[in-house]
């Protein structure tokens, strides 16, 4: 039976002790790794707003606030429909409670989402290669200058990329397709292969 600690030596010089090599010069492992290749973009500020994370959350209340008025409007309607107190409802003054409800339901959305790119201070793409950010706790609108691509030299665009979705099929042989993931990322206009993830929070919170 062979010692499980055996060692075995090479001119004295380097002894195999298991996984271990010990040696008196010098043992050079170099992996032949491929350097990635990365595309680079930058961001230049075109509009800092006074939207600070204080400013959006007391909107936020105060939209949220206004919207009692319509909803306790339509709610007085819907009580006297069922109660058989048809003149007492306007079709008209309905409709326009429920848009007005519609606009600040939307409103209240659009702010609570600036909310939370503010705090988190994250970049967010918008078409056309503009971005919104909440870096240094401001709003800010930024346009993204994006160096050509690394692998082809293409022209690359600045987007939020679809990276989960699930397909919905209907018996009339329609197929519909909910993306439930998106990502930034720079992609080539000349390969759509050439794509690189974009980290939304990569800037250096202060």
């Amino acid at each position: 039976m062979k010692d499980a600690n055996s060692q075995y030596n090479f001119n004295g010089t380097t002894n195999f002790n298991g996984s271990v090599q010990f040696a008196g010069g010098d043992i050079i492992n170099e992996s032949s790794t491929p350097k990635q290749v990365e595309a680079t973009y930058k961001a230049e500020p075109k509009w800092r707003s006074p939207f600070t994370i204080a400013v959006l959350s007391w909107i936020s209340v105060i939209i949220g606030i206004l919207s009692l008025i319509p909803i306790g409007k339509i709610f007085i309607s819907a009580l006297n429909l069922l109660k058989g107190n048809f003149q007492a409802v306007s079709n008209f003054s309905v409709q326009v409670y429920l848009i007005f409800l519609i606009i600040l339901v939307f409103l209240f959305v659009v702010f609570l989402s600036f909310r939370r790119i503010v705090k988190k201070q994250i970049r967010v793409p918008l078409p056309l290669n503009y971005a919104i950010s909440g870096h240094d706790r401001h709003l800010t609108l930024e346009k993204i200058h994006i160096n050509k691509c690394p692998q082809c030299g293409g022209k690359m665009k600045y987007y939020n990329k679809p990276v989960e979705w699930i397909d919905k099929y209907y018996s009339d042989g329609k197929t519909k397709r909910e993306v439930t993931k998106r990502i930034p990322v720079l992609e080539c206009t000349r390969n759509s292969e050439h794509c690189y993830k974009v980290d939304p929070a990569e800037d250096k919170v202060k």
